[in-house]
């Protein structure tokens, strides 16, 4: 079982290097027979041509299509050579599904008699040989921008969420503080409330005092009631006699 993992390894490494050797082939643009260079990348099309784009853009160059091509017509490419140059670049895809690959081809060219052609083709190949690593550099780039909007959006949410706590944290203490004032009302109130307690208790208590005499009143007053009876009796009696 290891020896085939082992091998299956190798395969598979064997064919990654193999994918991604440049080879020099004679390209037909048009009119124009030249030289160029092809190199097969297990990278999707998408990801090659906008690192392709980004490559050209970064070295000033004003890009146009031609005959499926993206191309920098005389200009100077210093990775390649002083003077203007024609650059013709392609990437396309191929293979099947599950095996595709894409393919990267690079064409440069010019007419100026000054350029040395053998070092411009030297010059194209090593092009397309750093354009290769330029792409996992962009791939890693892309990721870093797609984090740092990410990042952004994360230190967005984080202030927005701390300044809501912030003002979360000070509705609390003020709401906290108008509880305290209420405790102190109902304080207050506890107070009076136990003094009005105190006056209603003296009050009943007066009122079971007042009580207690009105009893005794009451009684002096039938003792009263009886004895002007007894005495109004005994003077009506008097008078009967008296006639």
């Amino acid at each position: 079982m290891k020896k085939v993992t082992l091998l299956a390894f190798a395969l598979l490494l064997s064919l990654g290097m193999k994918a991604q050797e440049v080879q020099e082939i004679t390209l037909q643009i048009g009119s124009i027979t030249a030289p160029a260079y092809t190199v097969a990348l297990v990278k999707t099309a998408d990801v090659v041509q906008d690192a392709m784009k980004r490559k050209l853009k970064d070295a000033n160059l004003k890009t146009k299509n031609s005959d499926g091509y993206l191309a920098c017509f005389e200009q100077v490419v210093p990775e390649i050579a002083e003077g203007p140059i024609t650059l013709f670049t392609k990437v396309e895809e191929q293979g099947k599904r599950k095996e595709r690959t894409t393919l990267v081809t690079v064409c440069a060219v010019s007419s100026n008699l000054t350029i040395d052609q053998t070092a411009l083709r030297l010059n194209t190949k090593r092009f397309l040989e750093d354009f290769v690593h330029y792409i996992d550099k962009f791939d890693a780039l892309q990721k870093m921008e797609a984090q740092q909007e990410e990042l952004k959006k994360a230190e967005k949410n984080l202030k927005s969420a701390q300044a809501s706590m912030e003002n979360l944290e000070k509705d609390i203490k003020s709401q906290e503080a108008k509880i305290a004032d209420k405790k102190k009302e109902i304080a207050k109130y506890q107070d009076k409330i136990k003094s009005l307690e105190k006056e209603i208790s003296s009050l009943e208590s007066g009122i079971e005092k007042s009580n207690s005499k009105r009893a005794g009143i009451e009684q002096d007053i039938n003792k009263a009631n009886n004895a002007r009876q007894a005495a109004s009796d005994e003077v009506e009696r008097y008078r009967q006699l008296t006639q």
